[in-house]
């Protein structure tokens, strides 16, 4: 008779417990951190930079894509065919914030961070370029989406305490 009660006490618990979770609504999906920069992915992005001081121009692909896990956004920069930049963007949950980190086919190592504006079109970055040669540079951009398919990109340095434009570039989407 113990047996049985035990058994029936054993089941009302078990039987309440399960109920209890099953009545819980599930949690609602997290928003994608990285959200505001989707659009950037897929296709081939290409500019054709013209170097003011000789003429010469730089043909410039860039591939933006997910990575497997869908955590953080890869991108490859080609100049004149040839690998120069590889990195990423990834949502740093500690500060709340998306990271990007990117090194160069010279060595180079870059961290920033890049601040999306409420309208969803304008990418302000800020970042540090960690040269070979153990220096340390300080630079600003600006990417601003101009439809689907194109975007203004400016890098910004400081020259006497002025942050000034060092060039502007525009990107245009292929579709691959």
């Amino acid at each position: 008779m113990r047996r049985i009660l035990l058994a029936l006490l054993l089941a009302l618990i078990l039987g309440s417990s399960l109920a209890a979770q099953s009545n819980t609504a599930p949690a609602p999906a997290a928003p994608d951190p990285l959200s505001a920069m989707a659009w950037f992915v897929g296709g081939t992005w290409t500019s054709d930079v013209k170097d003011t001081s000789d003429g010469t121009v730089t043909h410039v692909e860039e591939r933006i894509r997910w990575s497997p896990n869908h955590q953080e956004i890869v991108f490859n920069v080609d100049f004149n065919g040839k690998p120069h930049y590889d990195g990423f963007y990834a949502f740093n949950p500690a500060t709340k914030k998306i990271d990007f980190y990117y090194t160069s086919s010279k060595g180079e190592l870059t961290i920033g961070t890049v601040t999306p504006d409420p309208d969803g079109k304008t990418f302000h970055q800020e970042f540090d370029i960690m040269h070979t040669n153990g220096t340390t540079g300080h630079l600003r951009s600006t990417l601003v989406r101009d439809g689907d398919n194109a975007y203004g990109f400016s890098v910004l340095m400081q020259k006497n305490g002025e942050w000034q434009q060092v060039f502007h570039m525009r990107y245009e989407r292929k579709a691959e």
